[in-house]
């Protein structure tokens, strides 16, 4: 008789934690008809599908923790939602405005995203480059404002996602910890802590961290191959179809033409899919210097542990195994070079 008792509270501890974070996403949206649609996660896997009665729709279910989903019509993105306990309304015209209301997250999101637009907006139509930075200043502080009117839901965190340049990683951890816990301890608050964390080790006078990758040829080569006494080695985070890394790199050729004999190595680390557009980059531009593919795991590895989120990314490490620069663009690098190996 316990026994039964005891799964009977257990089957009603159960349903109240079910009940607690429950779910339902009602939509309406016209001109959709009778289409099939589908909730699909951030990595694009389907959560759930379903198929619309003259544009009306419901989906529900429970939410282990916020989260971030995209609505899918005729297999294409048509909005994002954020799912968390509550009820969640989707309306509009699948012609001209999807919106997604009814909870804290999707409410201050929409509302996020008409003022965000208003400023776009202004911006397309300025008329200097003064006005553009002021305007883009402008977004990014109604950026930053808002996750700090957001630190109790999901959406504050997402939003953090598209600030992560603007910040070090230092100001990331702590802007993360600002966050109440059931945000904080979400897998995409686990993601941005990672990156935080890998972001302060590659600040300057940090030790560099090794790779090893596969050149042209298929040998693997270690970046610690190249770190040494009297070396400075600028380790180069590109891609052929990148179209500011090949804005580069005549600055490249030009500064390992002129410092490769006193001391100065270049390992590129390419982020092409393709081989072959990689290698006619390569001969194409007389990039001479040591050469690899960020290919499968080792490749994945390499840009987490340097926190690449952009490209060109760059690192130049010091003789004794430092970074003391990054990120240096056009004729800075050459100047930094000919101070280091004047």
């Amino acid at each position: 008789m316990k026994k039964i008792f005891l799964i009977a509270a257990m089957a009603l501890l159960v349903c109240s934690c079910g009940k607690k974070n429950a779910y339902t996403i009602t939509g309406d949206i016209a001109g959709l008809g009778d289409s099939e649609i589908s909730l699909l996660s951030d990595m694009g896997e389907v959560i759930a599908s379903t198929t619309a009665e003259e544009g009306k729709f419901t989906f529900s279910g429970v939410a282990e923790e916020p989260s971030l989903a995209i609505l899918g019509i005729h297999s294409l993105p048509a909005a994002i939602v954020f799912i968390e306990p509550g009820k969640i309304e989707i309306s509009g015209d699948i012609n001209t405005e999807i919106t997604v209301t009814g909870t804290e997250a999707n409410d201050n999101s929409t509302a996020f995203a008409a003022r965000s637009m208003a400023i776009l907006e202004r911006y397309t139509t300025a008329t200097s480059a003064e006005e553009m930075e002021a305007i883009s200043e402008e977004n990014t502080c109604l950026y930053l404002e808002t996750i700090d009117e957001n630190l109790d839901n999901y959406f504050g965190l997402f939003l953090l996602t598209n600030v992560t340049n603007e910040m070090t990683g230092q100001e990331l951890l702590d802007k993360l910890d600002a966050f109440k816990p059931e945000i904080r301890n979400t897998h995409l608050a686990e993601e941005i802590r990672d990156f935080a964390e890998a972001m302060i080790k590659t600040e300057e006078g940090q030790a560099y961290t090794d790779i090893t990758l596969a050149d042209v040829n298929g040998n693997e080569v270690a970046l610690s191959s190249l770190v040494g006494e009297g070396k400075y080695v600028l380790l180069d985070f590109w891609a052929s179809w990148c179209g500011p890394c090949m804005l580069e790199v005549p600055y490249l050729v030009e500064t390992y033409a002129d410092y490769h004999d006193k001391g100065l190595e270049i390992y590129g680390v390419s982020l092409d899919q393709n081989a072959d557009d990689w290698k006619e980059a390569l001969t194409d531009n007389d990039m001479i210097w040591i050469n690899v593919m960020a290919a499968g795991d080792a490749g994945k590895e390499a840009q987490e542990n340097y926190a690449i989120q952009s490209i060109p990314s760059n690192f130049l490490i010091g003789p004794d195994g430092k970074i003391v620069a990054r990120n240096l663009r056009g004729e800075d690098l050459k100047a930094k070079i000919s101070e280091l190996l004047k």
